[in-house]
């Protein structure tokens, strides 16, 4: 080690001791006449006490001489160079630390880390980061490299269900914008022999028919396949021709959906519960635990991440992981029927908004539930109002006649 430290190496160390006893004097005279220099003596607070300054290097014998004069030594402070260097040193690591510290953070704002997807309805975020992936564009990549033209050209001709896209960097986060193509209408032939037909069985509320002739009248009712607005016209001028039915028919339909359940549930009786961790860096995980990762089927699993990163600051791909690991025991005991009812009423209800079409619409719904044999049973019959109208195209033959 050269430089500084050993300037302050070559500096004696200083000790400010306190002795205190019966006669000080005799501690005093004792390092005299052993040849311990005293730099410094001042009287202390009461006459029984002094305060010296000696050589760190005296310490030993001084503590001698202080034991044979029946006093005590104690030492206030050490100071001098050896200290102070050492002092010094540390600090001069703790600022090299630092300022290696603020490098690392700061270089990492000069690669992705973060990527978030905005503008996206039916595409998928990940196949949008894939085909960012394939463009040179993924977690540890150098953005200042980066060309936001050719970077937006390329992923549009990889994904042409995208009308727009860019890509904003804030430090180390990546943020996509996107907005997706607007689908090309369906267009009709007017010319294209098509019926509409039923669906399913309902009464018939309103008929708008745009285009053909209507075959029913509000009040009708009419079961799947029956023709609602045929698919062509008759007129003075024109004569009987074929056209492509348009309109819409809307009716009443009627719903009627049962669901059965045991009337019992499965409790959760937790026996052994630890606590394991992993550290991740990048996509890699590293578990600081000897047992496998994957637990049974009678555990359950709480993660908890802390990611270094601070938000518009800085990022790094590291984390911590905290997995708690409980295992149960399950155990079936008899449950309340008003609960398991609530629950087959959702799951109908569920099953009856997925099979309605957007434009539907519930007008009356209404449950009936049975319980009999530690079993429960939910009924759901429900009026809607949607539009029953589809379309289906003419046989050649039957256009032809």
């Amino acid at each position: 080690m050269t430089g500084p430290y050993i300037f302050f190496q070559r500096v004696e160390n200083r000790a400010e001791c306190t002795v205190r006893g019966v006669l000080p004097a005799a501690f005093l005279n004792g390092c005299t006449a052993c040849g311990v220099d005293i730099l410094t003596a001042q009287p202390g607070e009461d006459d029984y006490t002094v305060t010296v300054t000696l050589r760190s290097r005296d310490l030993p014998r001084a503590r001698r001489i202080a034991a044979e004069s029946r006093c005590e030594l104690a030492v206030v402070r050490i100071t001098g160079g050896r200290i102070l260097g050492r002092r010094l040193l540390r600090r001069v690591a703790a600022i090299v630390g630092a300022a290696a510290l603020a490098v690392v953070l700061l270089g990492s704002r000069c690669f992705i880390w973060e990527m978030e997807v905005y503008g996206n309805e039916t595409v998928p975020s990940a196949k949008i980061l894939n085909a960012l992936g394939e463009c040179g564009v993924a977690p540890g990549t150098f953005w200042p490299r980066l060309t936001s033209d050719n970077l937006r050209s390329e992923l549009l001709v990889r994904m042409p269900e995208l009308a727009w896209a860019t890509v904003n960097i804030y430090g180390s986060r990546a943020e996509v914008i996107v907005r997706e193509r607007v689908p090309k209408p369906k267009i009709h032939s007017a010319e294209t022999p098509v019926d509409l037909v039923a669906d399913r069985v309902g009464f018939v509320t309103q008929v708008r028919a745009l285009s053909g002739t209507a075959q029913v009248r509000p009040g009708s009712a009419v079961m799947p396949g029956d023709v609602l607005i045929a698919g062509e016209t008759n007129s003075v001028f024109s004569g009987r021709r074929t056209v492509h039915a348009l309109g819409s028919v809307r009716a009443n339909t009627y719903y009627e959906l049962t669901a059965c359940a045991p009337a019992v549930e499965t409790v959760k009786i937790p026996q052994r519960s630890y606590t394991r961790w992993a550290l991740e860096i990048g996509k890699k995980r590293y578990n600081i635990f000897r047992n496998s990762s994957i637990c049974d089927a009678d555990c359950d699993k709480i993660k908890t991440t802390w990611e270094c990163k601070r938000e518009g600051l800085f990022y790094l791909p590291v984390a911590l992981v905290r997995e708690q690991i409980t295992h149960y025991a399950t155990q079936t005991r008899p449950a309340d029927a008003s609960s398991v009812s609530m629950r087959l009423e959702q799951a109908l209800y569920e099953r009856l908004t997925a099979a309605l079409g957007a434009d539907a619409q519930i007008e009356s719904i209404a449950y009936s539930r049975t319980v009999a044999d530690g079993s429960v049973a939910v009924c759901l019959r429900a009026r809607c109002s949607e539009d029953i109208a589809q379309e289906q195209h003419r046989l050649q033959e039957d256009a032809a006649s």
